[in-house]
């Protein structure tokens, strides 16, 4: 699937685009870049989940955000000479269009819709970055984690009948829910039991089924009680 602001161009600017980017795939773990790494190039993501993060004081790794299908990173190389400042992990299998930052530039010159449909976008994952600091602060675990679960959902039943059982796409991991939410791989996992016992959730090997997503979206509303 093609990232998102592509559709805001017109045909003949899509079609630059694609005709100027690389294709190109990452494996779950992988990186994408290193923080300290010149912003050579930006990526727009068709496919797959990727983590941004920093190290903290004992090479602790602090999540700072989670980008999907249709989001853009690296936008820092507009900014000749700028480093990307954080790392990007493939957090499953990641396919990303992938433009050099001179040609980003020169496709902006040759088509303005393209810096519109740029700032369009990244003002739309900055709301995304608000909304995720904003739960952190007011939002229980549990209610972070069904929001997270839901979003996962959304993302995995567009061919599932209303009301139905929802597999997860993809492998997902206790970590890497922890990721998402800011927590820690052990609160998710105990969470995630919670779920199950009251019948949320069937639970396998990183593999996830949401049985009641109206129950999963009380949890959303309200924390978990005893």
């Amino acid at each position: 699937m093609l990232p998102s602001f592509l559709n805001a161009l017109t045909a003949e600017a899509r079609a630059a685009v694609l005709s100027s980017a690389r294709t190109l795939q990452w494996s779950r773990g992988s990186l994408l870049h290193h923080s300290d790494d010149v912003a050579e190039a930006a990526y727009a993501l068709s496919g797959g989940h990727v983590r941004l993060y920093r190290l903290g004081s004992g090479a602790r790794e602090v999540t700072v955000s989670v980008h999907g299908q249709g989001e853009v990173l690296g936008v820092a190389t507009l900014t000749p000479g700028a480093s990307y400042g954080l790392y990007a992990e493939a957090m499953d299998d990641v396919e990303a269009l992938v433009l050099g930052g001179d040609n980003l530039r020169q496709l902006i010159k040759a088509h303005p819709d393209m810096a519109v449909a740029l700032t369009a976008q990244v003002a739309r994952q900055t709301r995304s970055l608000q909304e995720r600091l904003s739960q952190l602060v007011f939002l229980e675990v549990s209610q972070r984690l069904a929001l997270a679960l839901l979003q996962l959902a959304h993302e995995s039943g567009s061919e599932v009948p209303e009301g139905g059982p929802v597999a997860l796409r993809g492998r997902i991991s206790h970590q890497d829910l922890a990721y998402v939410v800011g927590s820690t791989r052990e609160t998710i996992t105990k969470l995630l039991g919670d779920f199950r016992g009251r019948g949320l959730l069937d639970l396998g090997y990183r593999r996830i089924v949401v049985t009641d997503l109206v129950g999963l979206q009380h949890a959303a509303r309200q924390p978990l009680s005893a």
